[in-house]
C-alpha cells in the first residue's frame, strides 16, 4: 500500500473510492458467476455489466410507450390539480352566501362632545 499524508483527507477519501470500486468490480464477478451457475451457463462466460457511464439503448416503440405514459400521467396530475383548486373557490362562495344576514341595530342616538355641551 502506498504511503500517504496522515493529515491529506482528501488523499485517504481518493485511496477508499479506488479500494471500493475494486470491491465492487469483484463482487460484480463473483455475481455473474453464482449466476451462470443457476442458469446452466458454462462459468467462464460473464454477463457484461453496464457501468457508470454507459447507458442502455431503447428502441423506438419502447420510447414512445414510455413517452405516451409520461403524457398521461401528467394529464392525470393536472386534472387533479385543477379538481383541488375548484373546490376551494366553490367553497368560498358557499359560506358567503351560507352566512344569513345580521340584522342592524337601530342607530345609535349621536352623543354630544364635551366641547359642545360646554357651550350650550
Amino acid at each position: 500500500m502506498p504511503t500517504t499524508k496522515k493529515d491529506d483527507p482528501a488523499e485517504l477519501l481518493r485511496l477508499a473510492i479506488i479500494g471500493l470500486d475494486a470491491q465492487i468490480a469483484e463482487s460484480r464477478e463473483t455475481r455473474a458467476k453464482l449466476a451462470a451457475i443457476i442458469d446452466g451457463q458454462p462459468a467462464g462466460r460473464t454477463a457484461k455489466v453496464a457501468g457508470p457511464g454507459e447507458r442502455r439503448k431503447l428502441s423506438a416503440e419502447a420510447r414512445a410507450k414510455i413517452s405516451i405514459a409520461a403524457k398521461a400521467r401528467w394529464a392525470r396530475d393536472r386534472e387533479a390539480q385543477a379538481q383541488k383548486q375548484k373546490p376551494k373557490h366553490n367553497a368560498k362562495k358557499a359560506q358567503t352566501k351560507a352566512k344569513p344576514a345580521k340584522a342592524k341595530s337601530a342607530p345609535a342616538k349621536a352623543k354630544k362632545s364635551p366641547l359642545r355641551q360646554m357651550a350650550a
